[in-house]
């Protein structure tokens, strides 16, 4: 019985290691043969809302269509964020029986990634739903450009939008779920390795450079700011009906800026705060733990090495500041005072040795740091707090009196 038992837990702790395999893996494998455009881009898709960033298929026609633009413009169909995350692609296939073997490499799906972003660009719309179109158009433009630094090799609106560094893609992509978001009409383009949008504005298209409008100084450009075509210049086409640009009026980016919360802030504040509370919390529960069952607190003994330090005693008129013992080979070392003056006592019982000496205040006060330094390691506290107690006390001038048991402190009667 208790084998079929430990078989059985076997078997489910092998098949939840292979779900968790499964669930976690980045690749996508299509069953069958892809044979028109469409269902190529529909089981992209699939594996882009799945957060696959690793697509095998066949098809029975030649794949050197497929374009990034589409990808990302079927994942982020019907409200969708999935291809905001989408920010570069390559692959590669090789001739087949059927056609062709593919394998086509995206950048970092993410269906957690795409939760957030999506909450994030409803969060900033929300800040800007109530002006008009054209300040909506303006307000995330500017929004981008000061949220955001350029880095070549990061994109997504994840990135934009939660990291503040991007590279074009990010500084794109942001700005098409927003503008989608606020209801404006908008385009992501994409040309030979940047990405821009278009926008419409009172039913004229116009171009719009996000990425290329941070010059890199926490200042925000309008050189490629709702531009028609004659004034679009180093782009491979432009998109514009308009016959003008238009020029940028209204607020400023900061007060645009000034509109949006520090979400990336309060995102890190989120997050050190989830991680620093439980840490915190444990620390003080280990600690009151260890507190709560220092030797120090059961039977007034602290363990050191081959010695005990007890709590001092009051005996034959002496009062005892430090009392060590040891088993093997068994020793006594009491340090304290009496007459008005400071002792210390070694009693070796084995060896008849029993050394009684005269020392001065600052010897005693030099084996009280020393122990003092051991009790706190060990978090002896009683030990430790009757120490330091002491050692003001003699530092004042007083040389002798008790420790009361009651309340755990040394009581100074008399001064030398």
């Amino acid at each position: 019985m208790k084998n079929s038992v430990k078989i059985a837990i076997g078997v489910v702790l092998v098949a939840l290691a292979v779900a968790i395999f499964i669930l976690s893996s980045d690749s996508y494998n299509y069953k069958g043969v892809a044979r028109s455009q469409q269902e190529i881009y529909d089981l992209i898709n699939t594996a882009v809302k799945s957060g696959k960033g690793e697509i095998y298929f066949e098809t029975a026609i030649n794949p050197n269509f497929l374009d990034l633009f589409t990808i990302m413009e079927n994942a982020t169909a019907n409200g969708d964020y999935a291809g905001c995350e989408i920010y570069a692609m390559r692959y590669e296939y090789n001739y087949s029986p059927n056609g062709y073997t593919v394998h086509l490499h995206l950048s970092d799906p993410s269906r957690i990634e795409s939760f957030l972003t999506e909450i994030r660009v409803k969060r900033i719309a929300s800040k800007f739903e109530d002006l008009s179109d054209y300040e909506k158009i303006k307000g995330v433009h500017d929004y981008l450009v000061l949220l955001n630094r350029y880095v070549a090799f990061e994109g997504g609106a994840y990135s934009a939008l939660f990291k503040g560094r991007s590279s074009c893609t990010g500084y794109a992509f942001a700005f098409y779920a927003i503008m989608r978001e606020l209801g404006i009409d908008v385009t992501l383009e994409i040309g030979s390795a940047h990405a821009w949008n278009r926008v419409k504005l009172d039913g004229k298209w116009y171009n719009m450079d996000v990425t290329w409008d941070d010059n890199g100084v926490d200042e925000v450009s309008y050189n490629y700011f709702l531009k028609c075509d004659a004034d679009w210049h180093g782009h491979h086409h432009g998109g514009s009906d308009a016959e003008t640009s238009v020029y940028p009026t209204g607020l400023s980016a900061r007060e645009y800026y000034g509109m949006v919360p520090n979400y990336i802030l309060i995102t890190e504040i989120i997050i050190i705060l989830i991680f620093v509370i439980p840490v915190a919390v444990l620390g003080i529960i280990l600690y009151k733990k260890k507190k709560k069952h220092a030797p120090i607190e059961a039977g007034k003994v602290m363990v050191a090495g081959s010695w005990n330090f007890l709590m001092p005693l009051e005996e034959n008129g002496r009062f005892e500041v430090i009392r060590k013992m040891s088993a093997e080979p068994e020793k006594r070392d009491i340090w304290g005072f009496k007459d008005e003056g400071f002792f210390h006592e070694t009693v070796v019982p084995g060896e008849n040795i029993n050394n009684d000496i005269q020392i001065t205040l600052q010897q005693l006060i030099e084996e009280i740091d020393f122990i003092i330094s051991v009790a706190r390691t060990s978090n002896a506290r009683k030990l430790c707090d009757a120490l330091m107690l002491a050692k003001n006390v003699l530092m004042s001038g007083y040389t002798y009196g008790k420790y009361s048991e009651a309340s755990s402190q040394f009581l100074f009667i008399g001064k030398g």
